[in-house]
């Protein structure tokens, strides 16, 4: 595309060559005409009627003379004949100059300005022609890809197709997964592997959509009634729908986008960057917490078919799909997306917790190891005041200089000594949020002491006191 769009201004530019060519060789050329030429040809006219007029009076007076006129008379009238003659002949001769003027410009100049002409407008078709040329493989490229593109987007139809009606044998078959009172069993391995691969995927920045499509909601209102949404389920493991019944998702997502498998694209990277609040309320999306969830089949006051629930700890929401065979497979991919991602949260706590514990031990094997809960919690609280000080500029306070500050400001990312964090804490937490190292143990979460070791004292000072002379500070 950025070949076509170069390629289209030089040709802008090659026309506008052109067309300065054309106005400057031939158009003005024309205005000269015009306004010079042939008003000097109107001229000369206009003195050529005028001079044989003066001619035809004179020459009627002298010839109309009788015999006995005085012979001063007859020299005076004689001389002003000759006068309008010579004066004839002098318009007449310039009228014909004029008009062979002209007559010299239209067949050889105007002849010279259109070769000029049609040499610009060779030199403008060859140099387009060239151009074009050169993009000539990228143009059937283009539209080989679009070919290809198209002969996919068959395939995927046909596949799709041939899913449905797979879908409506399962259905009219009443294949359903096995079902307990603690949750369900979800069937098919080998598709819980697949949405496992394709989470990890999405740990690389990659965003796809595992199943979107149309379900019907339960209200939450007194009344229960059902609203159709569009529901989406992404490999970051994110459940959400749209609320709204005037917004849509994008114009190429529709109802039949349902059951498609796996499908990523420009929405699914839109979401992935712009997945806030704040675009959540333009969209009228609402978000589901799969972490926290699980899955039911059926509902606790109704009994229709094809419901299931999704309980989590703030909400419950009751959803029916359109036939057996696609709640079964909502219920399979949204158990297998709550399992990789308790399996990946736990993995990660667990990590944390052995860094923790590494640092924790590092200190504790310097004093006397005692196994009460009491000294394990002092031991975290030294080694979380230890960890924070090796941090450049953390050993002394940020506001006096003070050594072995024991204090934080949690927003601003400081140590502060006792007597500046009573400072800090009367400005309000608003603007200075303290905790202290040694008591406020469970603040300390291995997030939070991340957070403090990549800023200290000396670089947040040198932003928060960055524009301040070095004698005023």
């Amino acid at each position: 595309m950025s070949k076509f769009i170069k390629a289209f201004r030089e040709l802008a530019s090659y026309k506008e060559l052109l067309r300065s060519q054309v106005e400057h060789v031939l158009i003005d050329q024309l205005m000269h005409f015009m306004n010079v030429d042939l008003q000097d040809a109107k001229e000369s006219r206009r003195r050529f009627d005028k001079a044989i007029s003066t001619y035809d009076q004179a020459r009627e007076k002298f010839v109309s003379l009788k015999k006995n006129t005085p012979g001063d008379i007859v020299a005076e009238l004689e001389e002003d004949l000759q006068n309008s003659k010579s004066s004839f002949e002098r318009s007449r001769f310039n009228l014909v100059n004029a008009l062979m003027n002209i007559e010299a410009k239209k067949k050889y100049e105007f002849l010279e300005s259109i070769s000029a002409i049609m040499d610009s407008h060779l030199k403008y078709f060859k140099l387009g022609f060239e151009l074009l040329k050169q993009l000539e493989p990228f143009i059937h490229q283009a539209k080989e890809l679009a070919n290809a593109e198209q002969c996919s987007l068959e395939k995927r139809i046909q596949e799709f197709r041939t899913q449905a009606e797979i879908d409506i044998i399962k259905a009219s078959s009443n294949i359903e997964p096995s079902t307990s009172s603690v949750g369900i069993c979800v069937t098919g391995m080998n598709s819980d592997k697949n949405i496992e691969a394709i989470m990890q995927s999405s740990r690389n920045g990659e965003v796809q959509t595992i199943k979107q499509g149309y379900l019907l909601k339960r209200s939450s209102s007194l009344r229960g009634d059902w609203k159709r949404r569009f529901f989406v389920l992404d490999s970051q493991g994110t459940l959400y729908y749209y609320r709204n019944k005037g917004i849509k998702p994008t114009g190429f997502l529709h109802h039949y986008a349902g059951s498609a498998e796996y499908n990523g694209g420009v929405f699914a990277r839109f979401r992935a960057k712009y997945r806030t609040s704040s675009c959540e309320d333009n969209l009228g999306c609402r978000t589901v917490d799969l972490c926290t969830s699980t899955i039911k089949m059926g509902a606790e006051d109704t009994d229709l078919r094809l419901c299931f629930r999704i309980i989590s700890p703030l909400k419950t929401y009751t959803l029916q799909a359109e036939n057996a065979g696609d709640r079964t497979d909502w219920v399979n991919k949204i158990t297998a997306v709550i399992t990789s991602l308790l399996s990946s949260h736990i993995l990660q706590q667990h990590v944390e917790n052995n860094d923790y514990a590494r640092k924790a031990s590092s200190n504790v094997m310097l004093r006397n190891n005692h196994h009460t809960s009491d000294d394990q919690i002092g031991n975290r609280a030294e080694s979380v005041s230890a960890v924070l000080r090796e941090i450049p500029g953390n050993d002394v306070c940020a506001e006096c200089n003070a050594h072995e500050p024991d204090w934080a400001s949690l927003n601003l990312g400081i140590l502060l000594c006792i007597e500046c964090s009573g400072v800090h804490r009367n400005l309000g937490v608003h603007i200075s949020k303290v905790r202290s190292l040694t008591l406020d143990v469970k603040v300390w979460e291995p997030s939070i002491v991340e957070l403090f070791r990549t800023l200290g004292n000396a670089y947040c000072n040198s932003i928060w006191e960055g524009s301040l002379l070095k004698n005023e500070r």
